[in-house]
């Protein structure tokens, strides 16, 4: 009984020793990343976006489950719109929403880059939301205090 506690002992040993001695020829995982944002004077957090290649100011909104471009955000970044297709796209707290939903080729953020992420364009909406088609892909999303930090790993 003794015997057999020991080399179940020893393997375990073995085996911890085996996992964490260094390996040369092993892939390392690249060291994760994170965005910091500091709480707006309005109680919100804001992110400078870059969509499509071009700069954009959302909210961020992790209860969105859309991403919301307003129109003029869109056509700065080459989504065409036309105001006469729009459909009922859901609900919100103002009642019915109506716009188009879009595709959006590249959202690039402070080096966290998502490609053909789907938004919808909402007109009269003032500033666009960054909600959970993007939100999604981060590993964690931390808000403490007046700061929210996003966390990521490299991508590709």
């Amino acid at each position: 009984m003794i015997q057999r506690l020991l080399m179940i002992a020893t393997l375990v040993a073995g085996t911890g020793i085996g996992l964490l001695w260094p390996n040369r020829n092993a892939v390392r995982p690249a060291a994760p990343s994170e965005i910091d944002l500091e709480k707006g004077s309005d109680g919100q957090f804001y992110a400078d976006v870059r969509v499509n290649g071009q700069p954009t100011h959302f909210l961020i909104d992790t209860g969105a489950s859309e991403i919301a471009l307003s129109e003029e955000d869109a056509r700065r970044a080459g989504i065409t719109v036309d105001p006469s297709t729009y459909e009922l796209i859901g609900e919100g707290a103002s009642g019915i929403v109506r716009g188009a939903h879009v595709q959006i080729h590249e959202i690039d953020f402070e080096g966290f880059h998502a490609k053909d992420i789907k938004a919808v364009v909402v007109p009269g909406t003032q500033v666009s939301l960054l909600g959970q088609p993007f939100l999604d892909k981060l590993d964690e999303i931390v808000i403490q205090k007046d700061e929210m930090r996003l966390h990521y790993g490299v991508t590709s």
